[in-house]
């Protein structure tokens, strides 16, 4: 079985090329074709070294720096990969690369992040209301339909949760096995034998506004409550603003936080605090596996991977009043999961298990597609 693996831009390593990275070590042998990547952000991680093909676009002139604007040509340029000679194509997709070209006796299949955030779901947040900006919408309503006929050359679809399975549903008419992303979990193996719990919360990841975590830094400056913000970003001066304007807030800023940085604040914290939507939701996992509660809005993956009363509270509205309630619940009731339980709990999202389920999903999908062919319907 002969494999190819396909993604998108590679500019930075996030929860996508994590996942990447697990399929990649599952296929060693396998090219891995991307529209674009920047080696340099691959040092030190485990696709340094791999085979990497970049598209027509790989080439052009500060591509890498701003890539979102190369949108438009994104779908021309993921039909050009030549995945002649495989048996088996594998794409990790949130944007195009369930668009690649294949032959009828080619498996393709998708694993998928979520369809692109941008153009569906988040499309009038996306293109501001107050503008006409027309070339822009015209550009996002081409897409879509390119975007929804690409769905229809897949052959079996992977998404990372129940959420994202139903946004591939509504995008794209097709039906997704839900296959939860690999969380490193063992960075936290001593998590139940936590050193002693620190009155502060924590909230962690980039400082971009779908994140909302602007909508925590307010709720915290506003009451006082001690918050460790970890992470940088675009947001990060909107947020420092934020807390200035509060006298009484107590909000600590880490920037520049290495991974072991982070473990500690995680461990450390009263709980994690969570105010976006997440198509999964990594970082909630490993507070978790660091035997720390989450407060997260009741929306996206959180659903799935947070039992309220248990191993955290799930707020409705993602507004500051709304996680100051949240937060006058949690210390008031806590939760009844004692940090075993929580990292216990963590276990279900394992590199492991991910390994595990989709070598074993990928063998059996070939092995019926060698024997009856494509799907019919």
């Amino acid at each position: 079985m002969r494999v190819a693996l396909v993604h998108e831009c590679i500019v930075g390593f996030h929860g996508s090329e994590r996942v990447l990275a697990a399929l990649a070590a599952l296929y060693p042998e396998a090219p891995i074709f991307t529209i674009l990547h920047d080696e340099s952000v691959l040092r030190g991680t485990p696709l340094e070294g791999r085979d990497l093909r970049g598209s027509v676009l790989h080439k052009v002139p500060g591509a890498r720096r701003r890539h979102r604007l190369l949108l438009p040509l994104m779908p021309y340029a993921v039909e050009q990969h030549d995945l002649r000679g495989y048996d088996v194509v594998i794409s990790s997709h949130h944007a195009v690369a369930h668009g690649v070209l294949t032959r009828a006796d080619q498996l393709h299949l998708a694993y998928t992040h979520s369809p692109a955030r941008y153009a569906w779901d988040l499309y009038h947040e996306h293109v501001d209301p107050r503008r006409r900006a027309p070339i822009k919408r015209a550009a996002l309503h081409r897409f879509r339909g390119w975007d929804q006929r690409a769905a229809q050359r897949v052959d079996h679809f992977f998404a990372n949760s129940r959420h994202v399975a139903r946004r591939i549903a509504r995008a794209y008419r097709r039906s997704a096995e839900v296959v939860h992303p690999p969380v490193a979990l063992g960075r936290f193996a001593d998590a139940s034998a936590p050193p002693e719990r620190r009155a502060r919360y924590v909230t962690l990841g980039r400082h971009v506004p779908y994140k909302r975590t602007h909508v925590a830094v307010e709720a915290f400056a506003r009451s006082g409550r001690p918050l460790t913000v970890v992470g940088d970003g675009p947001d990060h001066g909107r947020l420092r603003g934020i807390a200035k304007r509060h006298p009484n807030a107590d909000v600590r800023f880490v920037c520049d936080a290495d991974e072991a940085a982070v473990v500690a604040e995680l461990r450390a914290a009263k709980a994690l605090v969570f105010a976006g939507e997440e198509d999964f939701g990594i970082t909630l996992v490993e507070a978790l596996a660091a035997g720390t509660p989450v407060v997260a809005w009741d929306r996206g993956g959180a659903r799935e991977i947070v039992q309220p009363g248990v191993s955290g509270v799930l707020f409705e509205s993602s507004t500051p009043e709304g996680i100051e309630h949240a937060i006058g619940g949690f210390e008031t009731s806590g939760v009844s999961g004692s940090p075993d339980t929580l990292a216990a709990a963590a276990e279900r999202f394992s590199a492991d298990r991910f390994a595990d389920t989709m070598r074993r999903r990928v063998a059996e999908l070939w092995d019926r597609f060698a024997e009856y062919g494509p799907p019919t319907a």
